[in-house]
């Protein structure tokens, strides 16, 4: 039952949600469930081949996805916030050229671009500290 109500509470989010989110969540309903019961599920879910998860290349917490296909995302380095991208791409040409480049045997790839999202972009254009980095 909690692995349902973790399947279904990614599902509600249509988006990408990190465990965090969809633990308060369920818990906003369920209150006897754990954190680690939350996080246990997802991990599951996930091996299970029921849900994506996107992990940026900083290594910032992991975001899960309704979608199980391959598909491009886009993550904010400001807020940490993770978008599907609609772009084409040949990720067969793709793991073709690097195969052919060093003999190279690919097992598994994800397409993730990191850059500013607009609401991050519109909110250091009104605090005046657009193009700032510390």
């Amino acid at each position: 039952m909690q692995k349902e109500l973790t399947y279904d509470a990614v599902l509600r989010f249509h988006g990408h949600p990190s465990a965090d989110d969809v633990y308060r969540e369920i818990s906003s309903r369920y209150k006897s469930i754990s954190k680690a019961t939350v996080y246990r599920n997802l991990a599951a879910l996930y091996e299970d081949g029921k849900i994506g998860r996107v992990i940026s290349t900083d290594g910032r917490e992991a975001h899960f996805d309704h979608r199980t296909d391959k598909h491009p995302h886009a993550v904010c380095i400001s807020c940490g916030n993770v978008f599907d991208v609609d772009v084409s791409y040949d990720k067969d040409a793709l793991s073709r050229a690097v195969c052919m480049e060093d003999g190279f045997v690919i097992t598994s790839h994800e397409l993730i671009f990191e850059g500013i999202c607009k609401d991050c972009r519109k909110k250091e254009k009104e605090n005046g500290t657009e193009g700032i980095k510390n």
